[in-house]
């Protein structure tokens, strides 16, 4: 019974708004959440990794989570791209003298090089989990691969010759530098350790412990070593002859990797929110060289946070609040595993994540911020969408609306299928659940009870993210037209609210087109609000009272 009078309800608001050609309403296109100040051409990077200077004295740091490589102008903090996407999927970077750039591109498995006429070529294949890669003083080219083998390899800068396996077992070996004398300094992250590989005969010798989880070790012009702890964000001093430690400060983690410049000041990467701070070696004084407020930003929810209005923004590394009037933006303790999302629903009790890049959705209680549940299993869960106990997932590569019911067996039933590439995923007042089709351009009304579907809409060009407004209209993200656009339910017509939008970002390990899904939600005054993938950005779109 409350159900059908809540179906009547909302048929009535309905109506009520949209009959009778009620006028469009325009709205004012505000920036809440900026990118990176000097990304050049409004393109920015998604998640900084792996980082080393060239001969210009210019930085070049990698990104994985969307492939490219930038060089970063440490005077100015100017950010421009130098290889994008598919290619540029770099976790670390080296560059030659002769200004040849190496990268490893983790997930594919490949080292990969840019020769100073432009063209990419690919040095190596079959590297899985291939990471670090740096030049020895005298050019040889060394790499190495996390996990299993867990090796360090010699490669050919030609790429005629397959890589040599210099040693094995060094535990968790990353971003390195060589000594000068026919050795590497190497980190060792599962001894929490720095040690020194001979290339000559592959012996191993640990320098100094204790030192957490170190990620990267570089040297500065005097020969003095620095290490990063990922979890600590700790960098420290080590005596390469006595194997002294001396921590000289702490920026806050997770930190990737280290670059020392030609006057030996130290920059760490921080990819969490795609920032670079420059510190003194010598008083530990710290400078934020660039920083953005989000890394990789994907769906959204309107929340309430210490009693005011705000947002909770996915990412892929970890989601965030966002203060809805200063647009002020907190990242709350690093935890990856947990936290790492592209798509959210916010209940009285739950917050509900979804992550289309290791196809998992999160229950996570709002009181204590811990997951409760942990459902595995899908293919790539793009949308999802909660009310009370009830939770709803699209998954847009079988096609299928889920309902989930965690800790229950099974805990998953399928209210509809057959779908072409759901992504944007809502409940109306009237239960109903809106559903955006990328592939078939279309908006969906579905029954949730019986699976019944009704095309509200058709002509969309790739829509993601959506959301009901309170006065039942459809705001939703044409990601293929770079738009923000109002869909009438009642009568499929469509007005565009803004163009010329920053979308369609190309991430990893996520499915074509959609990759990370666009977010777009709404709050009590009726406001608009999108997250903007290739520059970082989060929009408000304000309705206009005249």
């Amino acid at each position: 019974m409350t159900l059908r009078w809540q179906e009547r309800a909302w048929a009535a608001v309905v109506c009520a708004a949209l009959g009778g050609g009620a006028l469009a309403q325009s709205y004012e296109r505000s920036v809440l959440v900026p990118g990176i100040a000097g990304a050049v051409d409004g393109v920015s990077p998604h998640g900084l990794a792996g980082m080393n200077f060239g001969p210009d004295g210019t930085l070049y740091v990698g990104s994985v989570i969307s492939p490219g490589i930038y060089r970063v102008d440490v005077t100015t903090g100017t950010v421009e791209r130098v290889v994008g996407a598919p290619e540029g999927e770099a976790d670390d970077v080296a560059i030659a003298a002769d200004g040849t750039l190496v990268w490893t591109a983790i997930l594919a498995g490949e080292l990969r090089a840019r020769r100073p006429d432009g063209s990419v070529v690919t040095l190596a294949k079959n590297l899985p989990m291939i990471n670090p890669v740096n030049f020895t003083h005298d050019g040889r080219l060394f790499t190495g691969q996390l996990g299993q083998p867990d090796v360090l390899l010699e490669a050919d800068i030609t790429g005629q010759a397959a890589p040599r396996v210099v040693a094995k077992g060094l535990g968790g070996i990353n971003a390195f530098v060589g000594d000068g004398k026919n050795g590497l300094y190497v980190p060792m992250a599962e001894r929490g350790a720095v040690g020194r590989v001979d290339l000559a005969t592959g012996e191993a010798t640990v320098i100094a412990d204790g030192l957490g989880q170190p990620v990267a070790v570089k040297a500065d012009s005097h020969g003095n070593l620095f290490t990063i702890d990922w979890t600590t964000g700790k960098i420290t001093f080590v005596n390469p002859s006595s194997g002294e430690t001396i921590r000289i400060a702490t920026v806050a983690p997770p930190l990737d990797n280290l670059a020392i410049g030609p006057d030996d000041t130290i920059y760490v990467s921080r990819p969490s929110d795609n920032s670079i701070v420059a510190v003194n070696s010598d008083t530990g004084a710290q400078r934020v060289l660039i920083q953005g407020r989000l890394a990789a930003p994907g769906g959204l929810a309107t929340i309430k946070r210490n009693g005011k209005p705000a947002l909770l923004v996915t990412d892929a590394f970890g989601y965030r609040f966002v203060d809805a009037a200063t647009g002020e933006t907190e990242l709350l303790p690093f935890d990856l595993a947990t936290r790492a999302s592209s798509a959210v629903a916010v209940t009285e009790a739950s917050i509900v994540i979804s992550y289309v890049r290791r196809p998992t959705v999160v229950v996570i209680d709002r009181a204590t911020g811990r997951a409760r549940h942990t459902l595995s299993g899908f293919k790539a869960p793009m949308g999802v969408t909660a009310r009370g106990a009830d939770i709803f997932v699209a998954d847009y590569a079988t096609g299928e609306v889920l309902k989930l019911m965690p800790g229950a067996s099974p805990d998953r039933s399928v209210v509809a299928g057959g779908l072409r590439g759901p992504v944007g995923l809502a409940l109306d007042p009237g239960g109903k659940l809106i559903v955006g089709e990328a592939e078939a351009g279309a908006l969906l009304s579905i029954d949730q009870a019986t699976g019944t579907q009704t095309t509200l809409a058709t002509g969309l060009v790739q829509p993601e993210g959506l959301t009901v407004l309170d006065d039942g209209r459809i705001a939703v993200a044409e990601v293929g037209a770079r738009r923000l656009t109002m869909v009438d339910p009642r009568t499929g017509a469509k007005t565009v609210i803004a163009d010329d939008l920053p979308l369609g970002e190309m991430f990893t390990r996520a499915p074509a087109p959609v990759y990370m899904p666009t977010g777009v939600a709404t709050d009590e005054t009726g406001a608009i609000y999108v997250t903007c993938d290739i520059d970082n950005t989060l929009l408000k779109f304000t309705p206009k009272t005249n």
